[in-house]
């Protein structure tokens, strides 16, 4: 296939994510669009991944790129299983499930993402549990030399480091599978292979359409031990987190739940509260980013009509996904009682961010360190509470 149809078939693929993103009400916005480019070739692209949700708005990253590469997109088992759609975007109306299961069953998702250059690669610490160390070291050897052969020859690669979406909140354990295409490809052609981190976070605890913010870093060839390559990688993504509002307000729902639990007391809210709360955190964040102690967040929160616009979408998700219990008083407009154990329910690895969006969303922020986010956050002064039951 020559490299014009290649480019075409790529583009016809980005455009149909962008509008999948539209269709799904994202709002993608990137920072480091320099980074995009006069890029050096090959290149690997290493991208965050909490869900699949956001992908199609990395679509605005491939439209940026220049110049525009061809590559391959190393990727889980299920994307070539035939039924990727269907089990990885389900939605809540029983139209689209229907719609997303048909659409698999005819097979075009499929040899779309074969086009595209997606190959699939084991996941021994999620997947084939069953198998022999030695059976899947074997596959993962073969899978990953078909990659280092198409980088070798000039073809990029987009990655996900962390190998699952699974987990509690907060960049995972980098794997290895960067480190060996870049330190093989130079050891066995001499060729060096550039590293483009990206980490992408999704403002997702509003109600309605959703922020989805790209941070793009500079790409590097990178040339160390394992250890230290993949430490480095995690370093460099770290550095890009963007702090959200979801995440503001997930950490301090979170922190008024450990109150309310250590007193025995019900928390009483109310956007008024709220938004003062927010104000504040918003201009100590803001005064950390400055200092560069902490990575980029969500510059319009400074804006105040912007933030309670926020506030409020918030509270809207907060209370339909119960986090949040509406209570009418005479007296008052709206109050709301926090529901504590909603907030702090542990699950596992794998059920986590699904049944407690709250909860992954709140150890987003304090993966950035805790002892540099809890101060932020005095919920003492002012927060209303009352006994529980009363």
């Amino acid at each position: 296939m020559s490299k014009g149809i290649k480019h075409t078939i790529f583009d016809v693929a980005i455009f149909c994510f962008y509008c999948a993103g539209r269709v799904m009400r994202q709002r993608p916005k990137i920072k480091g669009r320099e980074n995009l480019k006069n890029i050096p070739l090959p290149i690997i692209f290493t991208v965050t991944h909490d869900s699949y949700f956001e992908i199609p708005s990395l679509s605005k990253v491939y439209q940026a790129l220049k110049p525009r590469p061809v590559f391959s997109v190393m990727a889980k088992k299920d994307f070539l299983s035939g039924s990727y759609l269907s089990s990885n975007f389900q939605g809540r109306r029983s139209v689209l499930q229907w719609a997303l299961w048909m659409l698999d069953k005819s097979g075009i998702p499929k040899c779309f993402f074969k086009l595209l250059n997606v190959s699939t690669v084991n996941r021994p610490f999620i997947e084939n549990t069953l198998k022999k160390k030695d059976e899947i070291k074997k596959e993962l050897s073969h899978q990953i030399n078909h990659f280092k052969d198409s980088v070798s020859q000039g073809m990029s690669t987009l990655i996900f480091p962390e190998g699952t979406t699974w987990g509690f909140g907060g960049l995972k354990k980098i794997r290895s599978a960067a480190y060996q295409l870049v330190s093989n490809t130079f050891r066995e052609y001499g060729k060096k292979v550039y590293v483009l981190p990206i980490n992408v976070k999704v403002d997702r605890l509003l109600q309605g359409y959703k922020d989805v913010f790209i941070n793009v870093g500079n790409p590097e060839f990178i040339l160390k031990s394992k250890d230290d390559f993949n430490s480095y990688i995690r370093h460099r993504l770290m550095k890009l987190h963007t702090i959200t509002f979801s995440q503001i307000g997930a950490y301090y729902l979170k922190k008024a739940s450990i109150l309310s639990a250590q007193t025995k007391r019900e928390i009483i809210l109310t956007k008024e509260n709220l938004t003062a709360q927010a104000e504040r955190i918003v201009q100590e964040i803001h005064s950390r980013v400055q200092n560069n102690t902490l990575p980029a967040f969500d510059v319009r929160l400074i804006d105040k009509k912007y933030l309670s616009k926020k506030v409020g979408r918030f509270i809207k998700y907060c209370t339909k996904n119960k986090y949040l219990i509406e209570v009418k008083e005479a007296r008052r407009s709206k109050i709301y009682i926090l529901n504590r154990d909603k907030v702090l329910q542990q699950y596992p690895a794998k059920l986590f961010r699904k049944l407690n969006p709250v909860g992954f969303a709140a150890n987003e922020l304090t993966s950035l360190g805790e002892k540099n986010i809890e101060p932020l956050f005095d919920i003492t002064v002012p927060v209303d509470m009352r006994e529980s039951g009363s």
